[in-house]
């Protein structure tokens, strides 16, 4: 699902449970099929759930000053990191998309408009980096609503827990290490949340000796050097952190930090280039966490 893999796991064990699990991942496919990349010619209403992903994005893109930006669908583009051989843009292409993208761009004052003021030229959506904890959300809704008393749905690292395990036992969730990802830098110990990671290491090419990632710096169209390596949020809902985890990417040690410390109920972990881990007031305390 959305170029990555997906799984579900729902207790009690039981046929219902199978079932239920069938219709988690037929949830994701929908919200997968709504939140495709798009090109918004001339005003328009989004409207229903393609409306809540875009809220969600635009709440982030505000509180981030842009380090957060679901216009840059054009850019990501360019980039190819969704084909088969992702490469270097050509820098005039990379800069003519990025002088038509924008957050700002969009009318606010109608929820859920896409509107590209006066005759400037359309918007590129790319809801990527949020529709993907969106469509976690909405199987997590669809497994309760079908009777599955707990469980976990994880797509590629963004996920949510609900209810609790056989036994009462609260869920374990690890924090990949950067520069050794099948090891971990750490384990999250969670009742109910979501997670959600962005890393350099999950998508990258390299070229020219170069190593290129795929989170991009809305600000340049280039990967974002920011000083860190990851970022994991923990959050009330999985479109929240999976947004909040990249703008902290782009923002860096010291302005991500302060950006999830001050949203309410959200808590995060950041590894910097040197391996140094720096985390929120709550992670220790509200939540605990074992270094490895």
């Amino acid at each position: 699902m959305m170029g990555t893999l997906a799984d579900v796991v729902a207790y009690p064990e039981s046929e219902t449970a199978r079932q239920a699990s069938v219709g988690g991942f037929g949830r994701m496919d929908e919200v997968e099929g709504l939140a495709h990349r798009q090109r918004v010619d001339a005003p328009a209403s989004l409207k229903g759930e393609l409306a809540a992903i875009l809220g969600t994005g635009l709440e982030v893109s505000r509180a981030s000053s842009g380090a957060f930006d679901p216009t840059l669908g054009e850019v990501i583009a360019l980039w190819g990191f969704d084909s088969e051989k992702p490469h270097l843009p050509e820098p005039d292409d990379l800069s003519d998309a990025l002088g038509r993208a924008g957050y700002r761009r969009l009318d606010p004052a109608v929820p859920g408009s896409v509107s590209p003021f006066g005759n400037s030229p359309p918007i590129w959506l790319d809801l990527g980096g949020v529709a993907k904890g969106y469509a976690v959300d909405e199987a997590v809704k669809s497994l309760r609503g079908r009777g599955v008393s707990g469980g976990i749905v994880n797509a590629g690292g963004d996920l949510r827990t609900f209810g609790s395990k056989p036994g009462g036992k609260p869920w374990k969730i690890g924090v990949q290490d950067p520069d050794h990802p099948q090891e971990l830098a750490g384990v999250l110990t969670l009742r109910e949340a979501a997670v959600a990671t962005s890393g350099d290491y999950q998508r990258y090419f390299e070229e020219g000796g170069v190593r290129y990632h795929h989170i991009l710096d809305p600000a340049t169209g280039y990967p974002a050097r920011s000083g860190l390596r990851g970022t994991t949020v923990i959050a009330p809902d999985c479109a929240l952190a999976d947004a909040l985890a990249t703008a902290a990417f782009v923002l860096g040690p010291e302005k991500g930090l302060k950006l999830l410390e001050e949203w309410d109920g959200v808590e995060g972990v950041l590894i910097t280039d040197g391996g140094e881990i720096l985390t929120t007031s709550g992670i220790g305390k509200s939540i605990p966490f074992e270094k490895r």
